[in-house]
């Protein structure tokens, strides 16, 4: 237990017990611990040769760009940046993700399982993007997103 020497009051040459910790026997213990692991860490290294194999992982593939179809206020249909008829919708989106997706070049199944993203104005009636939806699966295209804007 350790004492603790007052300023006055209490018995006069009389020491007080207090509660707190003796921490020096616990950082004698830390220090003992400390020595030991140190001596030990170099024995337990170990000095056989052993000749392991390499490694051969192969990169993941980077996901390909998103196509995005734009429908505005006038009805204009937009594959990436260039202007498309709803006739030739589903063609051009096709030709984009070609374009976009080189390491689906030529693959046709690849491209047409490829998510397409529509977004549209605000003020556009729900059947103009609802045709492009059509124009998109007739194609083949069954994975279509809708594009919303974070109001956050």
């Amino acid at each position: 237990m350790a004492g603790k020497v007052s300023s006055g009051g209490g018995k006069r040459g009389r020491m007080e017990v207090t509660a707190d910790p003796n921490v020096i026997p616990f950082i004698d213990v830390m220090l003992v611990l400390l020595v030991i692991f140190m001596i030990a860490a170099p024995i337990s290294s170990v000095d056989i040769q052993v000749d392991m194999p390499g490694a051969r992982i192969d990169p993941s593939k980077r996901p390909p760009r998103p196509t995005w179809i734009s429908v505005n206020e006038n009805g204009q249909v937009f594959v990436m940046n260039d202007e498309v008829t709803m006739a030739d919708l589903g063609e051009e989106t096709f030709e984009a993700v070609n374009e976009n997706s080189p390491q689906l070049r030529g693959d046709r199944d690849e491209i047409l399982d490829q998510r397409i993203y529509i977004r549209a104005d605000s003020g556009i009636a729900y059947r103009n993007v609802v045709r492009v939806m059509n124009r998109l699966q007739d194609k083949g295209f069954t994975k279509i997103g809708f594009v919303a804007e974070d109001q956050r």
